[in-house]
């Protein structure tokens, strides 16, 4: 069971990044989007296992947290709660593309965090975890906002995101934004520490890293 839900998951998320890189403007946009490398990282994680490699929980964690990031900012934030469902290939002309949104967007972190709830329960993770889980959302946010001061004003998706828009934020509302998604990113870095020791093995617990 758990072998071929992880063959599923990193088929799902290497059809997703193929269907996105196929319909990109260009071959060097999909790496700048969030999306993209949460879901190379799952490849490369889950890859790595199906191999029969091990690996920490706080690695998993980490992968996990930022599926979860991906799928939550994409339907609250930039959807706005749109019905997901509406993303499913409608003979519109850009099926591909939605398709590999959906993948991407949806099926992916919802698999993802089936899979943390699931299976490596008896793993332990540290209370200074999610906290160490932030440090990959704050080198993308580094990254895209460096990337963004090098391109000329008016440059297409010059921000990958809205609320990294500089243009319209500017520095000091880009950085609010930026400790307010902190904060809702470590809440739910703890949320899925509590959600994996529901019903966990008693042998598991949730220490401090000696």
């Amino acid at each position: 069971m758990r072998v071929t839900w992880r063959i599923l998951l990193v088929v799902m998320a290497v059809v997703g990044l193929v269907c996105n890189w196929a319909t990109a403007a260009a071959p060097l946009n999909p790496p700048v989007y969030f999306t993209v490398q949460s879901n190379l990282a799952l490849v490369l994680y889950y890859g790595w296992r199906l191999l029969g490699r091990d690996t920490s929980a706080t690695l998993k964690g980490a992968v996990t947290l930022y599926l979860v990031i991906t799928g939550l900012v994409a339907h609250f934030v930039l959807t706005g709660g749109a019905n997901p469902l509406l993303l499913f290939p409608d003979g519109s002309g850009d099926d591909v593309r939605d398709l590999g949104s959906l993948l991407l967007h949806y099926v992916t972190p919802i698999m993802a965090l089936a899979d943390w709830l699931l299976f490596d329960r008896s793993r332990r993770l540290g209370w200074t975890d999610p906290l160490k889980w932030l440090a990959y959302p704050l080198a993308y946010a580094v990254f895209a906002l460096g990337r963004g001061a090098l391109l000329a004003p008016g440059t297409a998706r010059r921000y990958p995101y809205p609320f990294l828009d500089v243009d319209r934020l500017g520095y000091d509302g880009v950085a609010v934004q930026a400790v307010v998604l902190a904060v809702v990113f470590a809440v739910l870095g703890y949320a899925l520490i509590a959600l994996r020791r529901i019903g966990a093995p008693a042998a598991e617990t949730v220490t401090a890293p000696s």
